[in-house]
């Protein structure tokens, strides 16, 4: 196909793809005459892979070059047994599973604290019901939480935590799909947990920091939102 077939096929401009070929990113096409080049199937798989990752994967150009030099061309390969490896290596393999009926002994929370924790996916049992080291970890964080205070009669409910999941999940599915763009094709699977565990306790880490940040931010401008009212009010007290 000539140049103007493959602009159309990929909607990339041939300026663009011109310069793709300067960088090594697409091969040289054909020439069977001097003023004369032809371009194949493979020149349009690699122009719609360069802006995939480009696009979903917010990938420069020099670290492109190099996913597409790999066995799979950039594209996500399976890592099959990591998620299992990955738990080995951060200490929850070997946790068993607690059956859901002991839980609340073990967390101090109760019977509907389980259910609604459960109903919103902050919890999530095993297949047999039970909870594995890492939900049953989550269980005994909220206990922590109710003993020192965080209770419905102060206005707090398991209800509250609906919000982690439902913000933390999407943002954890990116993060995977980054991962395996990045690794593919790269790394196996002990090569790739190693990595990944660093980067989860790490990105753990730096996640709570970030919070942190946001929520005292978050208190200071309440408090200069409504600190002028309540001055006014004790003001307006003093004067009666």
């Amino acid at each position: 196909m000539k140049m103007q077939e493959l602009e159309a096929r990929t909607g990339v401009g041939r300026e663009t793809i011109r310069y793709y070929i300067r960088l090594g990113l697409l091969p040289e096409p054909e020439r069977p005459k001097p003023n004369v080049a032809i371009y194949g199937e493979d020149h349009v798989r690699r122009v719609e892979a360069v802006k995939r990752l480009q696009q979903e994967r917010y990938l420069p150009l020099a670290f492109i070059k190099t996913l597409l030099e790999r066995p799979g061309g950039g594209e996500i390969e399976a890592l099959p047994g990591l998620e299992t490896e990955l738990a080995v290596r951060i200490g929850l393999a070997a946790a068993g599973i607690t059956p859901l009926a002991e839980v609340a002994a073990l967390t101090g929370l109760e019977a509907h604290d389980l259910t609604v924790m459960v109903r919103d996916g902050v919890v999530r049992p095993a297949a047999d019901g039970g909870l594995d080291g890492l939900n049953l970890a989550i269980c005994r964080l909220w206990g922590q939480a109710k003993a020192a205070g965080f209770t419905p009669d102060n206005g707090w409910f398991p209800e509250d935590l609906n919000v982690y999941p439902a913000t933390i999940e999407p943002m954890a599915r990116r993060e995977v799909e980054r991962f395996y763009t990045r690794v593919s094709g790269g790394m196996d699977v002990d090569q790739a947990a190693a990595l990944g565990q660093v980067g989860i306790q790490a990105i753990n880490e730096l996640i709570a920091l970030i919070r942190t940040r946001a929520i005292l931010a978050a208190a200071a401008e309440v408090n200069a939102r409504v600190g002028p009212v309540a001055d006014g009010l004790g003001a307006a007290a003093d004067s009666g």
